[in-house]
């Protein structure tokens, strides 16, 4: 009984996914904005693929490119906009906004992602991300 307990307890703080999982959740959804965007010259300015170490023997992941935004969309505030919509249709929320950049961070809570879109500069984007600190892959 006692063993039974130690179980459901353990399993009921274990729903974080690893961290290599969340790394391609990352990785799926900032290329699908990318996508969107029909962005060219897409560079990948943070491959990661590797645990940062973070405390307590957890480690994040983190993935970021930048593109050329090919989109008819004129104007960096749709843009944001835009992209914005798209990761929200991917079940993020946004936490904060700087409309003056313009810039905004979202999160995806139920796989531990944050991600910042910068689209400041005209026709061109920049999508950094980042997992939580979770447990290294086995």
């Amino acid at each position: 009984m006692i063993v039974a307990l130690g179980m459901l307890v353990l399993g009921a703080c274990s729903s974080d996914p690893p961290a290599a999982q969340a790394e391609a959740t990352l990785k799926a959804d900032i290329d699908l904005l990318m996508k969107l965007l029909h962005a060219k010259d897409v560079k990948v300015t943070d491959e990661s693929g590797v645990d940062i170490p973070c405390g307590d023997g957890k480690v994040k992941r983190s993935y970021a490119v930048s593109g050329t935004d090919t989109s008819d969309v004129d104007g960096s505030v749709i843009v944001f906009n835009m992209l914005t919509g798209g990761l929200g249709q991917r079940g993020y929320k946004v936490v904060s906004v700087d409309w003056d950049t313009p810039s905004n961070e979202l999160v995806k809570e139920e796989s531990r992602i944050k991600v910042t879109v910068d689209s400041s500069r005209k026709n061109y984007c920049e999508i950094f991300g980042e997992t939580r600190c979770l447990q290294a892959d086995l």
